[in-house]
């Protein structure tokens, strides 16, 4: 694969981009935007989605504004104004692509962004996408707040969008192997928690918080608007903490799609994609992206 790295300036924000090439040889099949978690930054899933990369998907991922390389106050990404210009600009490197199918993609925040981005899609405001992948998602971003906080919360917002506050989401919710670590063991690099980087943190504002919430109630509300034509994946964690299995189940058996898929993934925590197990779900991606008829048929398409 081949990484390029770009400054994209939207509505004022000059925001980190990084868009995921296909290894020189590898015809492009389709184009994926994929929404990061909530603290999280983009080069992370440039290992996670080598089962896209590598069957020909170019992936574009954005960095919020507060997290990674973009700009501004860690956790706050702005509004709902600013992420929808974020989509748009996204799309206009899809639209470069010709008529390549597109997907959607996201882990945990970007999870539930990705469900946000299908609803719009089903109800006419954005394009359809052929494939979609979601990545232990955030369904309930209320869940461990106080009902008194959350009430706080959006009456504070319009006051003061950019104060932060922990999500109190830490390593050891991630991988098994953070939570057995001891401070005076060096861990191999390769089994280290991805969240040791500097670019990660947990806090969020109580605009975007809040903006969050919305985003849960839109999906929970119109699950049934999400296109029934999109070929979805949907990988979980069972011993995820943060997005525990359950919700996401019961979200999954309300999605309309007539191609989906559910995979959960004993012992795994809110990574499914990090620690010992984590094989399973790069089989599964791989079987399922392989499975895909329209990257199939583009391949086939393709000029040799």
């Amino acid at each position: 694969m081949r990484e390029e790295f770009l400054r994209t300036e939207i509505e004022g924000h000059l925001l980190h981009r990084l868009i995921i090439h296909p290894a020189e040889g590898v015809d492009v099949s389709a184009v994926a935007i994929f929404y990061h978690g909530q603290g999280d930054y983009a080069e992370r899933y440039l290992d996670i989605l080598h089962p896209f990369v590598d069957r020909g998907v170019r992936c574009i991922i954005t960095e919020l504004p507060g997290h990674g390389h973009s700009p501004g106050v860690r956790g706050h990404c702005g509004d709902v104004h600013l992420l929808d210009a974020v989509i748009q600009s996204a799309l206009e490197d899809v639209n470069n692509s010709s008529d390549l199918p597109y997907g959607v993609m996201g882990h945990s925040m970007g999870g539930l962004l990705a469900a946000r981005h299908l609803v719009l899609a089903g109800q006419g405001s954005l394009p359809v996408p052929s494939f979609a992948w979601l990545s232990s998602p955030l369904v309930d971003p209320s869940r461990g707040r106080h009902p008194a906080f959350l009430r706080a919360a959006r009456l504070l917002s319009p006051i003061v969008p950019a104060l932060t506050f922990s999500t109190h989401v830490k390593p050891e919710n991630f991988t098994s192997s953070a939570a057995d670590e001891s401070p005076q063991v060096e861990l191999p690099v390769e089994d280290e928690c991805i969240t040791r980087s500097k670019l990660w943190h947990n806090r969020v504002s109580l605009g975007w918080g809040t903006s969050l919430l919305d985003f849960a109630d839109l999906v929970n509300e119109n699950v049934k608007d999400i296109p029934e034509s999109t070929a979805l994946l949907c990988t979980q964690g069972k011993a995820d903490p943060v997005c525990p299995a359950v919700l996401t189940k019961r979200l999954f058996d309300r999605l309309p799609n007539r191609h989906k898929h559910y995979e959960e993934i004993e012992e795994l925590r809110h990574e499914p994609f990090s620690g010992a197990g984590s094989e399973q779900l790069f089989q599964t991606l791989d079987d399922w992206v392989g499975s895909l008829s329209m990257l199939t048929s583009q391949q086939e398409k393709a000029p040799t």
